[in-house]
């Protein structure tokens, strides 16, 4: 039955429609044209949680799965994606199967991350009519589950191992999409693509994003950009109580041994829905030096210190603290760095215990 309205408007209510999700995606020659497109969707402050890129870095006999790794957040600079470190989400070096390296970022970089096993479950990748036989499919797999044809897929799969820059992006926006398909004509894109996108796989990248990409499946994570943020990154609301006016104070050992400041927190952000649940990951401790120069700055994981505290105490001794790998602000902090003090200060990983609901699809 219709209710009553202002004006005699006796119209039934209408639920509102459900935005529609896409993906725009193009492949480029080269990689200059790719860092245009980049710094272009940037100036137009595109989100830059809504846009992906994926770049082949070395040919299949370069790469040894076994043999020592560069930590991506070092040797970042020297990418192509040198102007957006950092600023796009998820930046992860991953290994296929066919061996070779792959720089992604966004939502399509974290999903490739993230696929486990070979089998299709039902996907249009197992329809009878499609005919298309490949030893690795994951970036196939990743590109099909934006809602790309199996066979633009294939053909985006083929350009990407050959060497060209893939860059995609995922919005409900429509101003969104049509300037990034401007920008990506503009800077003579080899293929243009549009797609129709889940909301579910949308929602599932976003949640992927925030924890950053989790090992699983054939796909080897050599290393990935940590989604944390710096205290100044956040706003007062986003804070843990309590955490509001806590740089600066004195660091000291249970003993009570001054040992420096706390001169940052880094911050795993919450989710969306959660603004206030920031976790506190690290604690960024200054000491030595004289009026600035000569200081040491040491990433201390948050489990082993007591940020409410004034002075702040932190469970280790002095020679600990020094002899403890060096943090620094100029490079974004990546997992293997992670690894490295973690295991210094024999603390697990926070990111092998994520919400059963952040690894399912």
């Amino acid at each position: 039955m219709s209710s009553s309205r202002a004006g005699g408007d006796t119209r039934p209510d209408v639920a509102p429609r459900p935005t529609s999700v896409r993906t725009v995606v193009a492949a480029f020659d080269d990689t200059i044209d790719a860092e245009h497109v980049l710094a272009a969707l940037r100036r137009r402050e595109h989100p830059s949680e809504a846009i992906s890129v994926i770049l082949r870095e070395r040919a299949a006999n370069m790469v040894d799965i076994n043999g020592p790794r560069p930590v991506l957040a070092r040797v970042i600079a020297s990418s192509a994606l040198d102007a957006a470190s950092g600023w796009l989400k998820g930046i992860a070096s991953l290994i296929l199967p066919d061996r070779a390296s792959y720089l992604v970022a966004g939502p399509i970089g974290v999903v490739l991350a993230n696929l486990k096993g070979t089998a299709h479950h039902g996907t249009p990748l197992d329809r009878e009519d499609v005919t298309i036989d490949l030893t690795t499919r994951q970036l196939m797999r990743a590109l099909s589950t934006f809602g790309l044809d199996p066979r633009e897929a294939f053909y985006l799969e083929r350009r990407v191992v050959a060497g060209s820059p893939l860059i995609g992006v995922t919005s409900s926006d429509p101003q969104v999409l049509r300037s990034a398909h401007q920008i990506f004509s503009r800077f003579n894109a080899v293929y243009l693509g549009l797609a129709q996108t889940d909301e579910g796989v949308r929602a599932h990248a976003d949640r992927l994003l925030r924890m950053g990409p989790q090992a699983s499946g054939d796909v080897l994570i050599a290393d990935a950009i940590s989604p944390l943020r710096r205290f100044y990154q956040l706003a007062a609301d986003q804070l843990p109580a309590g955490h509001v006016g806590i740089l600066g104070r004195t660091a000291v050992t249970e003993q009570g041994a001054e040992i420096g400041t706390l001169a940052d927190v880094l911050y795993q952000p919450g989710a969306e829905v959660n603004p206030g649940a920031a976790t506190p990951r690290y604690a960024v401790i200054v000491f030595g030096g004289v009026l600035g120069l000569g200081r040491h700055h040491v990433a201390i994981p948050a489990e082993v210190v007591e940020l409410d505290a004034n002075p702040v105490r932190v469970a280790i001794d002095q020679n600990e603290l020094q002899a403890a790998p060096r943090f620094s602000f100029d490079a974004p902090m990546s997992r293997l760095d992670e690894v490295e003090i973690r295991d210094y200060f024999n603390v697990r990983p926070y990111w092998n215990e994520v919400s059963a609901d952040v690894g399912k699809f």
